[in-house]
């Protein structure tokens, strides 16, 4: 299997340590949206990333897509997405949040980095740091009111995975939108899974 895109997206990201965690083996083929912008509409037609090219020459787009296939690979016995239920319903209530994060982040970065100085809207900038932070409160009370040592109890899943990516992308990009100090209990686990190998088997790296 071929992963299309950089490390420095949180989207690939999550979908590299998935497949880390479910011990699948991939080849890389490093594409950046906007330096590869034609090579990249080949593979996805909305040229965007992560796509996953499969042994049969498939291509998937999307990370949820890609990622519910992996879950369906594993098996539901190693999924790190439950099959059904509240359970399930947690994960993807975390994972929701989580991935709206980080868009919110990549919406931060182009209306500040991308667009000419006379055409940033400081309106949408304040929106969308808004959105960013209600989103952290969420999960930092999520984390901290909960049972278990993870997003959705004893166990590492794939809110955890997409949470941690999304935070680390986060801090590397807005890190003024990640205070020390203000969300305790997300730092404590963006710090304890990023220890982890299946995590540093695909670090953040701009490519």
């Amino acid at each position: 299997m071929i992963l299309v895109g950089q490390m420095d997206s949180p989207f690939v990201r999550r979908v590299a340590v998935s497949m880390n965690i479910y011990g699948m083996a991939f080849e890389r083929e490093v594409l950046s949206v906007y330096g590869n912008a034609d090579a990249v509409r080949k593979i996805n037609p909305l040229g965007k990333v992560p796509a996953l090219v499969l042994d049969g020459s498939e291509t998937l787009f999307d990370s949820q897509m890609i990622i519910d296939h992996l879950d369906e690979t594993a098996g539901p016995d190693k999924a790190l997405t439950p099959s059904g239920g509240p359970e399930r319903r947690s994960v993807l209530a975390c994972i929701a949040v989580a991935l709206g994060i980080s868009e919110k982040v990549v919406g931060l970065n182009f209306e500040t980095k991308q667009r000419p100085p006379e055409t940033i809207d400081d309106g949408v900038i304040a929106r969308l740091e808004q959105q960013v932070t209600s989103g952290l409160e969420w999960l930092e009370r999520r984390l901290s009111e909960g049972a278990g040592a993870w997003l959705s109890g004893d166990t590492m899943t794939q809110a955890d995975v997409t949470a941690v990516c999304t935070l680390t992308h986060l801090i590397k990009r807005r890190p003024e939108l990640f205070a020390d100090g203000a969300y305790p209990a997300l730092a404590s686990l963006q710090a304890r899974a990023e220890a982890l190998p299946v995590f540093q088997a695909s670090p953040f790296a701009e490519e």
